[in-house]
């Protein structure tokens, strides 16, 4: 956007040492009378200023000055200027460009500006320079179509200035906005994670605790015609005892191991889950006055408890005695 006393350029590329002569505009006023001589003296005062523009520093590639016609005893004003980002060839390139320009479309006009992204020229019959100037030069009279485009606004410093304000504190909202939802979904996926962990943990476990039970149970566990043998078939002369729940027998497994085994009646009122509970209750119960449990047997309705062999005692009382207790 270019403006009385200044340009504006915004690009999404970079635009920082780097020559751009397009898009060009032309604003023009007036004609010259005498077209040769014109472009004498403009050619002689662009070459001056061209050199001066090119040469200037960082903080400015401008340009001024004014040549005099002799036919005509008039003076011409002049200005030439680059972007101050540009090298001093870039800028000396694109002022020819602008020369050129000139030379092709505004050469017979007594005041012309020449208007590219990069650099621009500026030639009048009256000294326009040294002063910031006030509104529009009265000496130029832009064609219809570029006086649309690139007429300034009436306030053009009101109208640029105050989006830039609201425009940062949007973007500052939204990053603050995307980074919040971040953090958020990332807590989430952390306590996700963290409580899946748990619960595998947890129900690893248990698997584990109820594989052992069924280990425990199953090391306990004796077979039914390892006991009847074992037992001679059950018979009197290995009798020991008898009591409200059941009938204890002495026993020798094939190992020569000698064993007591308790066989309690079928109206002992126990179910299978049951009994086999107890079995682990007892089995871990270690005392100096308890018979040690050897194991059980639970096929059909057969519900056997192999107790170790006490010599010396009455191990049915003891036995029928600790049976009694259990639920």
């Amino acid at each position: 956007m270019w403006y009385m006393n200044c340009t504006v350029r915004y690009s999404n590329n970079s635009i920082f040492g780097v020559i751009e002569f397009t898009p060009t505009r032309a604003l023009v006023a007036g004609r010259v009378s005498n077209l040769t001589e014109s472009n004498e003296v403009s050619r002689t005062l662009f070459y001056d200023l061209r050199v001066g523009a090119s040469a200037g520093g960082d903080f400015g590639k401008v340009a001024v000055g004014n040549a005099n016609y002799k036919s005509q005893n008039s003076t011409i004003y002049g200005l030439m200027q680059c972007s101050p980002d540009l090298s001093e060839s870039d800028c000396s390139n694109c002022l020819v460009g602008a020369q050129s320009y000139f030379q092709d479309c505004c050469s017979e006009n007594a005041g012309v500006r020449i208007l590219a992204p990069s650099c621009n020229l500026r030639i009048e019959r009256e000294q326009f320079y040294g002063s910031p100037l006030v509104g529009s030069s009265p000496l130029l009279s832009p064609p219809p179509a570029p006086a649309k485009s690139i007429s300034p606004p009436p306030a053009p410093a009101k109208s640029i200035s105050p989006p830039l304000v609201p425009s940062k504190g949007k973007g500052s909202n939204s990053s603050k906005t995307i980074i919040n939802i971040v953090v958020v979904i990332i807590l989430v996926v952390i306590i996700t994670c963290i409580c899946i962990y748990i619960s595998l943990r947890v129900r690893k476990q248990r698997k584990k605790a109820k594989m052992d039970e069924i280990s425990s149970t199953e090391s306990l566990h004796f077979h039914f015609p390892t006991i009847r043998v074992a037992t001679d078939n059950f018979s009197d002369a290995n009798k020991l005892g008898q009591g409200g729940f059941g009938v204890v027998y002495k026993g020798r497994l094939s190992n020569g191991q000698e064993i007591a085994v308790k066989r309690l009646s079928p109206g002992s009122g126990q179910g299978d889950l049951e009994f086999k509970n107890e079995i682990l209750l007892v089995a871990k119960l270690q005392h100096q006055n308890l018979v040690k449990l050897r194991g059980f047997c639970l096929e059909g309705c057969e519900m056997l408890l192999i107790y170790e062999f006490v010599l010396n005692g009455s191990l049915d009382q003891v036995i029928f005695g600790m049976v009694a207790i259990l639920p």
